[in-house]
């Protein structure tokens, strides 16, 4: 495994970084993402890409997906330091993965294939419900419900 560095475009301040760090396998010029990001658009866990890094600074700068892993992804990000756990605790029994970035109030859901959609929109209701805000920047559910 290697980490693989993303530069982020930040706007206002947001992201709050410039550069993510994420763990993945490579294959030759073929990566494959072991963990869930936190501000990459567009990439899941699981999913295969082709990327090259800046003979500078080694930072991604485009990437191309060329294998979706069928995986989608939620963030979640508590402005007022809300309860996480319990909700945790749900979106862990249904098979999903998360990651927490605690100083900036941040949660990764990886969310399996194999995930019911309908139990898991209970528990993001309740996170919207609770307060917390959040964004799906990759979702791929509907592509396989047919």
């Amino acid at each position: 495994m290697e980490k693989v560095s993303f530069a982020l475009d930040v706007e206002d301040g947001w992201p709050p970084v410039a550069v993510e760090h994420v763990w993945c396998e490579r294959h030759d010029d073929l990566y494959k993402l072991v963990n869930a990001p936190f501000f990459i658009q567009g990439l899941a866990y699981g999913d295969k890409f082709t990327a090259v890094p800046d003979s500078v600074n080694g930072c991604v700068f485009e990437f191309t997906v060329v294998e979706p892993s069928g995986h989608s992804l939620v963030w979640v990000l508590d402005t007022e330091t809300h309860a996480f756990g319990p909700v945790k605790h749900e979106v862990l029994k249904l098979g999903c993965r998360v990651e927490g970035f605690p100083v900036f109030g941040l949660h990764s859901i990886d969310v399996p294939l194999s995930v019911d959609v309908t139990m898991l929109n209970d528990s993001v209701a309740s996170l919207e419900a609770r307060g917390f805000s959040l964004a799906f920047p990759v979702w791929r559910h509907e592509l396989h419900a047919a």
